[in-house]
């Protein structure tokens, strides 16, 4: 017996000294690390935001050459801190852009971006005019004085697309612009095209979300967007698709090479992250001490995945778990370092903390949280005619009797569930007339177009009449307008959707939602109106059995629901929803929908994110100021 103690006695004593060992060398490591980000920020910092000593000569010669050109000679790695101090002197920093301005030149010859000598630093013609002026504002300035320039660098490299996270970045630009005259928005982006320019890119935003910087009025605010090129034979680096196998490790390398390749350009003051590229804040703050803004519309590792894989059998469940949690403490690690991290909902709020391993343990952490949480811009900055619609006359407007659905053509937007339960809906409908369905969304690839048909096969085998359900590919956006205006219903089944904004679209214009019950529209959008204001993220649970003069909605549960715990004895069915909804009364029907336009423009009516961004820009703003404060004497002032 006394050999058994003395060796498990001699096999703790291992375990201590192990543990102990292992906490000496990680301590040792983090000690070693943060001493060289102390050592490698400075270096950093010298080397981005610190000219040449003889900076005003190289200059001043460019000023006064027909070219304007400074010679690559007295540039040399001193790239970023020389275009920064064109920009900071010039009238018109768009002019410093590595894009051209304009697709077509003089001669009507097409430009190809890709040409090395839109990267050349030159003194534009305005600034050469007004030399005296401008050759005064290049000199540094301490981070107190109000004439400051300020750079806000936006890390969108697909700021073409016309997607929602580029809606959220393009809203945020042109607030970011007017909240101070002295902010320049400098926007890191690939291109559609060799033949893209800055025109090109800023006419694009016009037609696609509706915002206009070619005004009279927004002449000033065009003129301080710079746009840094990042190569488009790069876009690889950051896509998916590009790699076989540990996708986001491959992901995540990929955005810090395409960081530094932008920031070899040009280093900007505030960073901010509106795509969701988060392995990329550790080397913006340890390196550069930049202050940082994220805006998170999905998390990019989470908690379930590790649930997921944990579930997984054998060797590869084992080996995907812990691949699952490196990445997950990396996340976490990377998150720390953003000033301000913004959500685009509840459910993405709560999932990034569960991420970072934190509890909202009480109230005023909540509401910490629920002060983060900035709904994606819903109506555009520009659409005045928002602020002209008669909600009267959407409350009582005769509508068709049909239920839309706007959504891609994905296997996570259930279209498959939606059908067996409508077959089920009509089986039940007892002679009334049926609600008919109108599918709306765009074909972007084959892969869409094999669902559809599918989908179209489904409605076959369930004996579904063709006329109960009809399809609508690629629609303006005019044509869904009219569809949403038209429909009494708007369904959305997806599980987990983390925001909806389509939920939104369909409140705007005076539908009444029907949804599943979970994250966005459960949290978020579909919530009850209770005395005369949408209710809060507490009360958003009570949207079921609420007083029915609150209701906003309708909501649904279903056994194959990934989380299903039984909780749908909550929730009615989609087959038993639809049914529920083509009960309603006209009158019941009206008090919905008015409780849905109201909330819908309380919550996301036009102006509402643009207002909350510029409250987070003059916070930031405030940071920056006090972190180029504790700068070095010579870096702080450049």
């Amino acid at each position: 017996m006394d050999y058994f103690q003395d060796q498990s006695s001699i096999t703790q004593t291992r375990g201590i000294f192990t543990t102990s060992t292992l906490l000496q060398i990680v301590s040792t490591i983090a000690v070693i690390l943060y001493l060289a980000s102390k050592s490698l920020n400075s270096i950093f910092q010298r080397l981005y935001f610190v000219p040449p000593n003889d900076f005003r000569d190289v200059i001043q010669v460019a000023t006064e050459s027909n070219s304007g050109l400074l010679k690559s000679s007295r540039v040399g790695i001193k790239t970023a801190s020389l275009r920064r101090r064109l920009i900071m002197g010039s009238i018109s920093p768009q002019s410093y852009s590595t894009l051209p301005l304009n697709t077509t030149t003089n001669d009507n010859t097409v430009v190809d971006n890709t040409d090395r000598k839109f990267y050349r630093l030159r003194v534009n013609k305005k600034d050469r005019e007004n030399k005296e002026s401008f050759l005064k504002n290049i000199k540094p300035l301490e981070p107190s004085d109000f004439r400051r320039k300020k750079l806000f660098g936006f890390f969108h490299p697909f700021s073409y697309a016309s997607g929602g996270g580029e809606k959220v970045l393009w809203e945020a630009v042109i607030s970011t612009l007017e909240a101070d005259k002295n902010n320049v928005a400098v926007i890191y982006t690939f291109t559609d095209g060799k033949d893209f320019s800055v025109f090109s890119i800023l006419e694009r935003v016009n037609k696609t979300f509706g915002i206009n910087f070619f005004t009279d009025a927004r002449s000033d605010m065009r003129k301080r967007i710079v746009f840094i090129h990042l190569p488009d034979k790069y876009q690889w680096l950051i896509k998916g698709e590009s790699y076989k196998f540990l996708s986001i490790v491959g992901q995540a390398i990929g955005s810090i090479i395409l960081l530094f390749i932008g920031l070899n350009q040009l280093v900007p003051d505030i960073y901010i992250d509106t795509i969701g590229l988060p392995f990329t804040y550790s080397i913006v703050h340890l390196l550069l001490g930049l202050p940082i803004i994220s805006y998170v519309h999905y998390p990019t590792v989470s908690r379930d995945m590790l649930k997921s894989a944990s579930l997984m059998p054998g060797i590869r469940g084992i080996l995907k778990y812990y691949y699952w949690l490196v990445l997950l403490k990396l996340y976490a690690f990377n998150l720390v370092w953003s000033d301000i991290t913004l959500f685009n909902s509840t459910w993405t709020a709560e999932n990034v903390q569960a991420a970072l391993g934190l509890e909202l343990v009480n109230k005023e952490e909540e509401d910490h949280i629920r002060s983060h949480i900035l709904y994606p811009p819903c109506v555009c900055y520009d659409d005045t005619n928002f602020d002209q619609i008669n909600v009267p006359s959407l409350i009582s407007k005769k509508r068709k009797r049909c239920i839309t659905y706007v959504a891609q053509f994905r296997p996570e937007k259930r279209h498959d569930l939606l059908f067996r339960h409508y077959k089920e809906y009509l089986n039940k409908l007892n002679g009334t007339e049926p609600y008919s369905l109108i599918l709306i969304g765009s074909l972007r690839s084959a892969n869409d177009e094999e669902l559809v048909n599918k989908l179209k096969e489904l409605i076959k085998n369930l004996n579904i009449p063709e006329s109960h359900i009809s399809f609508i590919f690629n629609a303006s956006n005019d044509e869904v307008d009219r569809w949403l205006l038209d429909a009494e219903f708007g369904i959305n089944c997806m599980w987990k959707e983390h925001f909806g904004i389509a939920v939104v679209e369909y409140m705007l214009h005076g539908e009444i939602p029907l949804v599943h019950a979970s994250a966005g529209p459960l949290e978020d959008i579909v919530v009850p109106r209770i005395k005369d204001k949408a209710a809060s993220y507490k009360g958003a649970t009570r949207s079921v059995k609420n007083n029915p003069e609150e209701r906003t909605g309708l909501f649904f549960k279903d056994k194959n629901d990934p989380d299903y715990d039984g909780s749908a004895v909550s929730y009615p069915t989609l087959s038993e929803m639809l049914l529920m909804a083509t009960s309603l009364s006209d009158s019941e029907k009206q008090v919905m929908r008015t409780n849905c336009l109201f909330n819908a423009r309380e919550k996301f009516g036009r102006g509402v994110f643009s207002s909350k961004w510029k409250g987070y820009v003059y916070e930031i703003s405030t940071i920056e100021e006090k972190v180029r404060s504790k700068r070095g004497e010579v870096e702080r002032v450049y």
